[in-house]
């Protein structure tokens, strides 16, 4: 795979090279009407509260904490960001206190457990409801920050007990299809940083809610507070990552995905199952080797698409954003005096207490750099991941380094490229167990009112480590670094994916593992 570099030579200075990871080739409810009399003991609890003037959704906040109850409302049925105006109630049932500060006759309310439901009457909106006999249900909502109200991304959204769940995208949003037996079962919203959040599924049935998830604060009596300095932090871990981080060959058994989706429709998905030969921390991923064991495709191409987009890049794509072993520029101490450091916070991070550390390109560099946060070990000062992306005010100047081919006719303008990476502990060290990366991009032909959306996104996750008798691959057996996977020519194995329907694509991989280990361990141990 060509190596690609987002930052240039400017002024006879090297911005340092990251390997990017993507060529792309471009040719030619619940609506059950409530009435007070319907309600159940929640909204009739008696309050006092004084509200102060405020956005209904701090005064839903401030209500919620009162009565020790929870809101989910579609955003097209309450205007959370409308004012309320000041008032006090004594005595009021929480059904009078909602009604009042809602001030819309047509918003109805639903108590289920301990939350509330404020919808309007699916029917007039929609014209009819779900058929509640289909077999599958698909959920939909929006995870935001119970404080600032902003979107939350990448937070998981499942069933733990069925291995079914989801992640929500850039915006918050999540599609989750589950079973009709299950719309009562219990759906766990989590993600780094915040309380653990249990609905049911049937809550939000037939709606779009906004799910407010709470931060959580660590007490930090155990850590010393000091004035940290952000950047000398990232040098401290980044010095020792060879001794932190594998020292020696391992057989990494992964699994990946990789595709295209064109207007949030899939034109083209892989998935497989290899084994990766991978070399100590001290050498790049250009020593690594990739075997692969299992493979499949899909493709839902139109021959009336006048364009198409291509994955160029293959396992190998994240195996070069192993960012431990190829040093971007925000880490490799040569170039970090083009960003700006700022510690951010303190979290809990795959439960271990974590610094996270953001950065930003310095205002006087004009090249599209990264901005993003690092999270770093409060105790062993280690990189346990980064989520990270190319400077949105300048991802549109990376068009000609993320495009290798185009019709003179085709424009191409990046929204967004963005990268998630964790690392996970396997005897005292660490391996990046986790990589994902998307690009996110408008496409049009010259002279059409019209533009289509694509996005290119790849993913692997590590699943089993093996380190005795470990040495590289045969030649043969391996994937050259430039192929595309969803070109290859592969036999397709029905024994091992039978029964495996094909991973959605904002599906949690991780989780979605526990149904691929049963039959990877069989076919591993075939090989052996």
């Amino acid at each position: 795979m060509e190596a690609l570099c987002l930052v240039t030579k400017k002024n006879n200075r090297k911005f340092g090279q990251l390997y990017q990871i993507i060529l792309i080739a471009i040719a030619v409810l619940l609506s059950n009407t409530t009435s007070a009399s319907e309600a159940d003991s929640l909204l009739q609890k008696r309050l006092t509260i004084s509200i102060k003037p405020a956005t209904l959704f701090k005064v839903l906040n401030q209500i919620g904490e009162k009565a020790g109850c929870y809101f989910i409302y579609d955003s097209r049925d309450v205007d959370s960001k409308k004012r309320v105006k000041k008032r006090n109630f004594i005595n009021s049932s929480l059904y009078q206190i909602l009604t009042e500060v809602i001030n819309d006759s047509l918003v109805k309310f639903k108590a289920i457990d301990r939350h509330i439901l404020l919808y309007r009457d699916r029917a007039k909106r929609n014209g009819a409801l779900n058929d509640e006999k289909e077999r599958f249900i698909k959920l939909k909502g929006r995870i935001v920050d119970k404080e600032s109200g902003t979107p939350i991304q990448y937070a998981t959204i499942g069933i733990p007990s069925l291995a079914l769940g989801t992640i929500t995208n850039q915006d918050g949003v999540f599609n989750l299809s589950i079973p009709n037996l299950y719309i009562d079962s219990t759906l766990i919203i989590s993600h780094i940083g915040y309380e653990p959040y249990r609905i049911r599924g049937r809550l939000i049935q037939n709606e779009t809610p906004d799910i407010l998830l709470k931060p959580t604060y660590i007490s930090i009596q155990e850590i010393i507070i000091r004035n940290i300095d952000a950047r000398g932090l990232v040098a401290k871990a980044v010095k020792q990552r060879l001794k932190k981080y594998l020292p020696n060959e391992v057989y990494i058994t992964s699994f990946y995905r990789e595709g295209v989706l064109k207007n949030g429709n899939v034109v083209s998905y892989s998935e497989a199952v290899s084994k990766i030969y991978k070399s100590p921390y001290r050498f790049d991923s250009r020593y690594d080797q990739v075997k692969l064991l299992r493979y499949r495709k899909i493709e839902q191409k139109s021959r009336q698409d006048t364009l198409e987009v291509k994955l160029k890049a293959g396992v190998r794509s994240s195996l070069d954003l192993d960012i431990m072993k190829n040093l971007p520029d925000f880490l490799n101490p040569d170039f970090m005096e083009y960003y700006e450091y700022s510690r951010n916070d303190i979290v809990v991070f795959n439960n271990r207490t974590a610094y996270v550390i953001g950065f930003k390109q310095k205002d006087y560099v004009k090249d599209p750099l990264f901005t993003g946060v690092i999270y770093i070990d409060t105790e062993d000062f280690v990189i346990l991941g980064a989520d990270f992306e190319i400077n949105p005010k300048l991802v549109k100047k990376t068009t000609n380094q993320i495009v290798v081919k185009r019709g003179r006719k085709v424009r191409v303008k990046p929204q967004r490229i963005r990268y998630h990476v964790l690392y996970e502990e396997h005897d005292n060290y660490w391996f990046a167990k986790h990589i994902r990366g998307d690009i996110e991009m408008k496409v049009s032909l010259r002279f059409l009112p019209f533009s289509n959306s694509y996005n290119v996104f790849f993913e692997l996750v590590g699943i089993d480590i093996e380190n005795e008798n470990v040495k590289r691959f045969k030649r043969k057996e391996t994937l050259k670094s430039n192929v595309v996977l969803s070109d290859i020519s592969y036999e397709y194995d029905p024994d091992f994916w039978d029964g495996l329907n094909f991973i959605e694509p904002e599906t949690d991989i991780i989780k979605s593992m526990r149904k691929f280990e049963p039959k990877i361990e069989k076919i591993t141990s075939e090989i052996n």
